[in-house]
């Protein structure tokens, strides 16, 4: 599955792809059932069951391999973008509070700008790069905010010793945003690559195409089991790509954080 395909399909709200995919996946399965049980009889199809079953079950296990280590390694791709920007608004948050420190005589204009530039940053985020971070895309005006930024708190003139020492975390906190927002914009980027999704599709075609060729007298039960597994291995499917591309979709993870630094 090519990135694009992959990002149009994330975007699609849950209420409609759950149903769209489990119906498409659903009716592939049963055309299949009914057309090879026209044209082989459940005798004919009986014998494929001791080695067929054998063999399913190898590829069963194969697949919910496949499967798990997907899904963990897009929970852990959806809860590490959470924890970027929670860990970026945090360092935002204390710079706010570092500015404070900054009351002198003199420095009202220092530390006004110091607090403008931070919410500047905030806005610009969730205004502009929000939308298109999604698609691994900075934005050049976040890019001009966070370079004020680091001006207003780099060339800081510290005049009491408090200040001095505060200085050294504020370059250290300016930094932390930098690598922050990197790792924030590369997230799209360090998704599941096209091979996995490629071993998923394949796993998942096996799993449609396979029990049709199992005989037995009784095939709408056949047919429900095999509808049964089919759905549950594409909601599956969903929850992956879902967490795979945590700034796309209605599952996103949202700049709410953000939009309380801007106000």
């Amino acid at each position: 599955m090519t990135y694009e395909l992959a990002v149009l399909l994330a975007r699609i709200p849950l209420d409609v792809a759950v149903p769209l995919l489990i119906g498409i996946a659903v009716l592939i399965s049963l055309i299949g059932t009914w057309v090879v049980n026209t044209i082989y009889t459940p005798f004919q199809l009986e014998p494929n069951n001791a080695v067929g079953g054998m063999k399913f079950g190898f590829l069963g296990e194969v697949y919910a391999v496949t499967l798990a280590l997907a899904l963990i390694g897009a929970f852990d791709r959806y809860t590490d973008a959470q924890t970027t920007v929670q860990k970026e608004v945090a360092t935002l948050v204390s710079l706010e509070r570092a500015a404070d420190v900054y009351d002198q005589p003199g420095q009202a204009e220092a530390r006004a700008k110091m607090k403008s530039a931070i919410r500047e940053y905030a806005r610009a985020v969730v205004e502009k790069e929000w939308r298109t971070m999604s698609v691994g895309v900075p934005s050049f005006e976040v890019t001009h905010r966070l370079n004020q930024l680091s001006d207003a708190f780099l060339k800081a003139d510290p005049i009491t010793a408090g200040q001095q020492a505060l200085q050294q975390n504020t370059i250290e906190w300016v930094r932390q945003i930098n690598e922050s927002r990197s790792f924030r914009l590369t997230t799209v980027s360090r998704s599941l690559v096209s091979l996995v999704w490629i071993l998923l599709g394949l796993g998942t075609t096996i799993a449609i195409v396979f029990p049709w060729f199992f005989g037995t007298t009784n095939v709408v039960a056949q047919a429900m089991m095999s509808a049964i597994l089919v759905s549950f291995l594409v909601m599956h499917l969903v929850v992956v790509l879902h967490l795979a591309y945590p700034f796309v979709g209605e599952t996103a993870v949202t700049p709410s954080a953000f939009l309380a630094v801007a106000q």
